[in-house]
Order: C-alpha cells, then sequence, then structure tokens
C-alpha cells in the first residue's frame, strides 16, 4: 500500500512540474523609435498563451507569429480596434490580413499610461485552428514579424517602412521558483523623484538593474535589504524596465514609469 501510495504521489508530482512549467521569450524590444517604443513578451504553460504588447495607445499595433513576411494563410494578431485584439491571417504582402471567424484570444487587461499602451491577451495552447500558430512547450525559438501604425490611427493602413520590422526569439523555461521566491513590488508607480523596491523574500545575492527604453543599462547595485529606495530625480521622463536577478541568471522584469 505504501508503494502504491508513493508511486502515485511521485506520477502527481511529475505532472504537477510539467503543467507549471512556464516557457518564455522575456521582453523582445521591437523598436525603440522615441515616442514609438514597442515591445512584445510570450509567456507559455501546458495549456495557455499569455502575449504582453507594449507600444503607442494612439495607433494599431500588429504581430505576425511564426514568421519572417507576411505569409498568405499564416497567423497574426492586431490591436484594431481600441478595445481588444484581433485574430486574424494573412491574406499575402501587401493585402490587408482577414479576421477570421473565431476569435481566440481573451483580453486580461488594456491599460494606457503617458501615452504607452500595455495590453494582455491570453489564448489556448493550441486552438485546433488550421492558421492558429501551435505554440510550444520546450526550449526552442520563435520568428515574429511586427508593425504599428503610421499615424495616430487604429484604422488599417500603409505602416510604411519605418513602422514593421522582423525579429525572432529563443523561448525558454521560466524559473517560476526563482519568481516566486524573488517577487517584487515597485512603488510609487509612476514616480516622479524616488521609488522604493520591495523584495518579497530576504535573498542573497541579488542585483537590480534599470534598462532605458533604448537597452541601456542605467543603473545597477546590489540589494542587501527587502526594501530599498532608488533615486530616479535625473532620469528621463518615460518607460523602464527594472530587472532583478539572482547569482544563478534568474531573472523577473518589471516595468517603471518615470514622471
Amino acid at each position: 500500500m505504501k508503494k502504491i501510495t508513493f508511486t502515485m504521489l511521485c506520477m502527481f508530482a511529475i505532472v504537477f512540474a510539467t503543467y507549471s512549467q512556464t516557457f518564455t521569450t522575456g521582453t523582445i524590444i521591437l523598436s525603440n523609435t522615441s515616442g514609438l517604443e514597442y515591445s512584445a513578451k510570450i509567456d507559455i504553460t501546458a495549456t495557455e498563451v499569455t502575449l504582453t504588447l507594449i507600444g503607442p495607445d494612439d495607433r494599431y499595433l500588429g504581430l505576425g507569429l511564426g514568421v519572417l513576411s507576411m505569409t498568405e494563410f499564416r497567423d497574426v494578431v492586431m490591436y484594431l480596434n481600441g478595445t481588444s485584439l484581433s485574430d486574424m491571417t494573412f491574406d499575402g504582402v501587401g493585402k490587408d490580413p482577414l479576421v477570421d471567424s473565431n476569435q481566440d484570444w481573451s483580453t486580461v487587461s488594456n491599460t494606457t499610461l503617458l501615452g504607452v499602451r500595455t495590453l494582455i491577451s491570453t489564448r489556448a495552447l493550441n486552438t485546433g485552428e488550421p492558421n492558429d500558430y501551435v505554440f510550444s512547450t520546450s526550449d526552442t525559438s520563435i520568428n515574429l514579424v511586427w508593425a504599428r501604425g503610421n499615424t495616430a490611427s487604429f484604422a488599417l493602413n500603409y505602416h510604411g517602412g519605418g513602422n514593421r520590422g522582423i525579429t525572432s526569439s529563443g523561448i525558454t523555461l521560466g524559473n517560476e521558483s526563482f519568481e516566486l521566491a524573488t517577487n517584487f513590488k515597485i512603488y510609487p508607480n509612476p514616480g516622479l523623484t524616488t521609488f522604493t523596491i520591495e523584495l518579497l523574500n530576504n535573498l542573497t545575492g541579488v542585483n537590480l538593474e534599470v534598462y532605458d527604453i533604448l537597452g541601456k543599462r542605467i543603473h545597477f547595485q546590489n540589494l542587501n535589504k527587502l526594501i530599498s529606495s532608488i533615486d530616479v530625480s535625473q532620469w528621463n521622463s518615460g518607460v523602464y524596465l527594472v530587472r532583478v536577478s539572482t547569482e544563478e541568471n534568474a531573472t523577473l522584469t518589471k516595468r517603471f514609469i518615470k514622471q
């Protein structure tokens, strides 16, 4: 009886570990054009995909999944109507994408602050739709094409050469135990002269790095206490990425807005 119970517990632990794993691209900087910065982040579990888009709040945003061009019959998502993410399919280069009959993305959060939109949407890992991208729950990579509106409008129009691009990103296993152990708070956010960073657990070997939207590191320090105050009075107004990491290279990143 004890042997059977132990075996069942081991099986449960393996299944739980599999389903609790999260694979992530981390934050992908798509464009660092001043005032029009655009980034994406994809997090994948065994059942669900979470897509975070951060970009200008006054125009459409698009992201093609698993492609290096506007390849016909391939998956693309677009923020067009000012309220939610649209599930679409490329119809070829130079043609407007087509809206899918089934809208598989659900908007979890849609917020704007200081001209920056943060859109968080979720979708099933595999929708079963023939043109929807099938995400992988393993260490791999993904090709992406992106576009944003050429003008302050949600109408689907030609983006122009400076408002589109091609990139690829690795997808790696996120260290969830680290995230649970070193999740942190930033307040006030937005901030004007200082922000406070609060670690939720007392760990050693924790570093703080802050990057501007161009990817330049502007601040670094070791965090040797649970609550630390960071002087931001000399920083330019804008969006910054605040990254906490351990000596084991596990990282967690949040966004801070300097007023």
